[in-house]
């Protein structure tokens, strides 16, 4: 692989078409930057060119040249995501052209705010016509990112001026702060092709985590899975690819045409995929035409290009020089973070109207002029991370888990968790079990279960409390929040758990004195003939009790009922349960026919009896005989 690419910045070429950006390139690097015959032969750059240098101070460097012709704009725009700075190039013999204010307006909505102002041809005029395009250029740049960056004047041909313009180029750099790792690597693909011997090679500048030999990839959109075989930086193979650097990866498990302009290499699981973007528009204050709701134009984001609607959250229009909130439905999925930038541009005649940032990649669609929406947005635009974490939480009914929060807020894991604990110790959230919630969704869920368990009681007043299962199925909380909820609110004396059911703290089971009178007749019946019961059908009918009756008693263990038709009262069944025991300590086994005579009962009250005692592992069924147990 020979890709070049830097360890360290990223610098990156801008301006209007024959003002010598690849002159310069290769008078810089020594390094030609168009690579395609097409380039060659007709003297145009028309997709991106790669490079690299050292500079004075020993800061690595890798270089994309750009095409200045309009209509090789979108390839321009693949290639300036990314940069640490720019060399924005004017012909000193033509000054400022139009592709030179469209350059310089990209770069200022990218908000890239490093880089020097090159005035190339400058053999080519007198010192006073060099001054007044000097002074033209220091004008156009006042009220934009690159307002007072230096501008050194050079020769391509030459050479003269190229060691100041290292020099300066080494001063912007060493203003800019380093790539961070957030552990989070993400490389947005520019070029894919196959190289002899290595097979499918892909380019891009890589930001957000470092990647490393042998690593799992997924290719987004999409989940194809693949395998870092080799990396280069700065032409040069190395382990571990750095952050902050043009990067070539060598991929197995996929075949070259498979990956194009627009794809990501991130790691498994690392990264959210969006079609809808809540972002801070800027129109540009020369743009012809305001931006109109419902619009349909062209998004830009790092290599990736797609068509979105606007949905403007404030208005019907924003006019030139406005900005204003907007959610962008993105007609295919894209890779995409908060604060992340972008351009739109108008399909046809295509023209770049605006660009803002995101502030939410994942965002609920929204109504449109609702106060709270642009409450929030606004708290996103400049909330501290703490806030991020709440109105992040606040989107999913049930919360995240930490891996989802990460994924949804970057960086690492230890930055996470520094970010999340004092956001839980103001109680602004909380951990349950695998999840987190905030306040108010925990208040909403504690809601559920205490409704929930106040309609239950009031239906079913005889009842201990409500199955646990059946209290999960009611208020539709996920099996991973239930427990830890459940704890949660036995802790704060909201409700108790007995037996695997689940009732409000303070609820009590009682029978008013007709509900008494009737079961005590009820189990004054049953123990006339304590191992012959009458079936429990007949029972019923003939005290007229209500099934939540008889179920009251079964929980309050006056009664055991050991299949839908027999029952036994307490005293019985504890008898019967002693009398079995007694003849299996003696005889060490136990048919049904000696079950029978020994309580002089018959088989249609023994079998499901000792059937019952299997089930609770007070015997163990061996053959026709039961033996105890333990």
């Amino acid at each position: 692989m020979t890709e070049p690419s830097a360890s360290s910045f990223v610098v990156g070429t801008a301006g209007h078409i024959d003002h010598g950006k690849s002159t310069l390139v290769k008078a810089l690097t020594h390094i030609d930057p168009d690579r395609l015959e097409e380039e060659k032969r007709r003297g145009m750059t028309i997709d991106l060119g790669f490079a690299y240098l050292q500079l004075p101070s020993g800061r690595r460097v890798g270089i994309v040249d750009v095409p200045g012709h309009q209509r090789f704009l979108k390839n321009m725009l693949a290639g300036v995501h990314g940069m640490d700075a720019v060399m924005l190039v004017v012909a000193a013999d033509e000054g400022p052209m139009p592709q030179t204010l469209e350059h310089l307006a990209i770069i200022d909505l990218l908000a890239i705010q490093h880089g020097v102002v090159v005035l190339t041809k400058a053999d080519l005029v007198d010192a006073a016509w060099l001054s007044l395009v000097r002074d033209e250029v220091a004008g156009l740049l006042r009220g934009s990112s690159l307002q007072g960056a230096p501008i050194v004047a050079v020769s391509g041909t030459s050479g003269d001026g190229l060691d100041e313009l290292r020099m300066a180029l080494d001063a912007q750099l060493g203003q800019t702060t380093p790539r961070p790792d957030v552990g989070r690597p993400r490389l947005p693909v520019d070029r894919s092709f196959a190289m002899a011997g290595f097979g499918t090679v892909v380019t891009g500048t890589l930001v957000g985590g470092a990647l490393r030999q042998g690593e799992e990839l997924v290719v987004l959109p999409g989940e194809r899975r693949v395998r870092i075989r080799g990396l280069q930086q700065h032409n040069r193979p190395v382990e571990e690819a750095r952050p902050g650097s043009r990067t070539a990866v060598n991929l197995s498990g996929v075949d070259h045409s498979q990956l194009r302009r627009g794809h990501v290499l991130a790691l498994p699981g690392s990264l959210p995929v969006s079609r809808r973007l809540d972002a801070r528009l800027l129109v540009l204050p020369n743009a012809a035409q305001p931006l109109r709701h419902r619009q349909h134009l062209l998004i830009y984001h790092e290599t990736a290009e797609a068509m979105v609607e606007l949905s403007l959250l404030e208005g019907d229009e924003l006019r030139p020089g406005e900005q204003g909130w907007s959610q962008l439905y993105v007609t295919s999925p894209m890779v995409a973070l908060d604060g992340d930038r972008f351009i739109l541009r108008i399909p046809s005649p295509a023209l770049t109207v605006a660009g803002g940032v995101i502030v939410d990649s994942a965002p609920r669609r929204h109504r449109r002029r609702d106060a709270v929406v642009l409450s929030e947005l606004g708290l996103r635009e400049r909330g501290d991370p703490g806030t991020a974490v709440v109105l992040e939480l606040g989107k999913h009914a049930w919360g995240l888990s930490d891996g989802d929060l990460g994924r949804r807020l970057g960086g690492t894991r230890e930055q996470l968790a520094d970010t999340l604990a004092p956001v839980a110790g103001r109680g602004a959230i909380r951990r349950l079990g695998s999840r987190w919630v905030t306040h108010e969704q925990w208040e909403r869920l504690s809601a559920r279960v205490t409704t929930a368990l106040a309609a239950y009681h009031q239906g079913q007043p005889l009842r201990s409390g409500m199955p646990k299962e059946e209290l999960r199925s009611r208020t539709g909380i996920p099996v991973e929040l239930f427990n830890p909820a459940l704890t949660a609110l036995m802790g704060n004396g909201v409700v108790v758990e007995r037996n695997g059911e689940v009732a409000a703290a303070g609820h009590l089971s009682g029978l008013t004195p007709e509900q008494e009178s009737a079961a005590s007749a009820f189990l004054a019946d049953l123990e006339l003939q304590p191992f012959n019961p009458p079936p429990l059908a007949e029972l019923v009918r003939r005290h007229q009790l209500p099934p939540s009756l008889v179920q009251y008693l079964v929980t309050q263990g006056r009664i055991v009922r050991v299949n839908e038709d027999t029952v036994f009262a307490r005293s019985a069944y504890d008898d019967a349960v002693g009398r079995l025991r007694a003849h299996l300590s003696e005889h060490r086994t136990l048919t049904v026919a000696a079950a029978r005579d020994v309580l002089g009962s018959s088989r249609r009250y023994v079998l499901p009896l000792l059937e019952w005692l299997d089930a609770q592992k007070i015997t163990r069924r061996v053959g026709d005989d039961r033996i105890l147990r333990g």
